[in-house]
């Protein structure tokens, strides 16, 4: 990815796309800095990392009712959401995905202003991971994500998934189910279901991994789609980490 001016990023939280009511976004990803300096350091000291940890703020413009930030945020204090930040939209472009627990939720703000909103301590409960946007549009019908080569997964390793789905219509219960495929080619010709995800209804996000070793390095999501004029809003990334 080339230098670029932050102007087309998107935010996904739970069910929710905030991207049109955020200003700001800073992911903070950072090790415990740990002192092992020793008598014959050579007058140095030496540090190593030590645990990991990642911090999400975002400030925006408070609203609330169906489908806006308040719905969200204010109902998920002390609780875990799954959140993709994008910092350039479209398919095949980096994203960062993780579980992360909300601690701080502020509102309101001064006369005059537009009343903002912030979360200033949502900290991840997991992994973050770093992956390539693969849907990111409205799906009406059975298909494949484009794929992507992200290279095989290690013994120590997982592939992660991260799907938001912020729309659902249609009736006859309209339903999407999501697998994770791997091959070894990037026609997918012979694919093999890594994680079946359980079938959408509504609105919602899922969170799933697969452990290595797999030596596969092309992935890639199926989708069936069933229902009467079945629509759903998706957004969703996979990552090795």
């Amino acid at each position: 990815m080339a230098k670029f001016v932050f102007n087309d990023g998107k935010v996904f939280s739970g069910g929710f796309d905030l991207s049109s009511h955020i200003t700001s976004v800073n992911l903070e990803i950072n090790a415990e800095e740990l002192d092992a300096t020793t008598i014959n350091s050579g007058g140095f000291r030496s540090k190593l990392g030590g645990i990991k940890d990642s911090t999400l703020q975002m400030d925006g413009f408070y609203e609330a009712g169906t489908d806006k930030p308040d719905a969200l945020l204010g109902a998920n204090v002390g609780n875990e959401l799954i959140v993709t930040t994008v910092p350039d939209a479209g398919v095949g472009n980096t994203a960062y995905f993780m579980k992360s627990r909300l601690f701080e939720y502020n509102i309101f703000g001064a006369v005059g202003e537009i009343a903002p909103f912030s979360i200033s301590k949502s900290q991840s409960s997991d992994v973050v991971v770093q992956g390539k946007v693969q849907i990111d549009e409205a799906i009406t019908a059975t298909g494949n994500s484009p794929g992507v080569q992200l290279g095989a997964v290690g013994a120590t390793e997982k592939c992660f998934v991260a799907i938001h789905c912020y729309g659902v219509s249609g009736t006859s219960t309209p339903t999407i189910t999501f697998k994770l495929q791997s091959d070894d080619n990037a026609s997918f010709t012979s694919p093999t279901d890594r994680i079946t995800f359980t079938g959408i209804t509504a609105v919602g996000s899922d969170f799933q991994s697969v452990a290595g070793a797999i030596t596969d390095q092309h992935w890639r999501l199926n989708y069936t789609v069933s229902g009467t004029n079945p629509s759903f809003s998706i957004h969703a990334t996979i990552g090795i980490e």
